[in-house]
């Protein structure tokens, strides 16, 4: 079965937790993600390590790029400090920590990240379409004759999403806008529902309905919610 997963954002606990679950209830899942997978929480290295085992094991797993995958993959591009970038205002050091415990801001963040891991994040697609389904960080700008080539839309947008013709009855996923559990469960059992936000904000575990990673059976619509282990108070 197929299953989608919301933004992990470095809770690596959560999301093995969440990955067990499944295998231990469907023995060859597919695993897609709505990117992400980094920053604010405490461990981004070992999320890319679980989802690079996953893999070496045979399980399919796909990932959409998300705006703090783009931040990253920016700051590593270009040679000024850390400090200086923006994603150091969103994230980077938790993430940055997660590979060593001892850096310096006035550094680049290719001191810090092993290219083998710039090389995962950059390989990231901005959107997969599967057979019923386009999944997606934020959104898709549906107002241009081209939605499927604003790629700053795809990661940015905040703009409610409805479904449209450019989709040809397929229905969209995604993430970015952090909702409670309670609203993605109301969304998932709307027969009529077209757009699914599955991000319930794991990382913002003191934020009132908040602070859980949600998965969503593509298959079923079945929701299973993990909460947060990595960021207990």
């Amino acid at each position: 079965m197929q299953y989608c997963i919301g933004d992990v954002h470095g809770c690596a606990k959560t999301l093995e937790i969440l990955i067990l679950q499944i295998i231990r209830k469907d023995k060859n899942p597919e695993f897609y993600f709505v990117g992400d997978l980094i920053d604010r929480g405490p461990d981004s290295k070992s999320v890319i390590d679980l989802l690079i085992e996953l893999n070496q094991k045979n399980y399919k797993v796909e990932v959409v790029r998300g705006n703090h995958e783009e931040m990253f993959l920016n700051a590593y591009t270009r040679r000024v400090p850390i400090i200086a970038t923006n994603w150091y205002k969103n994230g980077a050091e938790q993430t940055i920590s997660s590979f060593t415990a001892k850096y310096n801001l006035n550094k680049t963040v290719k001191d810090y990240i092993p290219e083998p891991y710039f090389n995962f994040i950059y390989e990231l697609p901005y959107y997969i379409e599967l057979e019923d389904y386009f999944i997606v960080h934020a959104g898709f700008n549906f107002k241009l004759l081209k939605p499927f080539e604003d790629f700053e839309y795809m990661l940015w947008t905040r703009t409610e999403q409805n479904k449209y013709e450019f989709t040809n009855g397929k229905k969209i996923i995604h993430g970015h806008t952090p909702i409670s559990k309670e609203q993605i469960e109301y969304i998932a059992s709307n027969n009529s529902s077209d757009v699914f936000n599955i991000d319930s904000g794991c990382v913002y575990v003191n934020r009132n309905g908040l602070g859980y990673l949600t998965a969503l059976n593509l298959d079923t619509m079945e929701l299973k919610h993990v909460k947060n282990i990595d960021m207990l108070a």
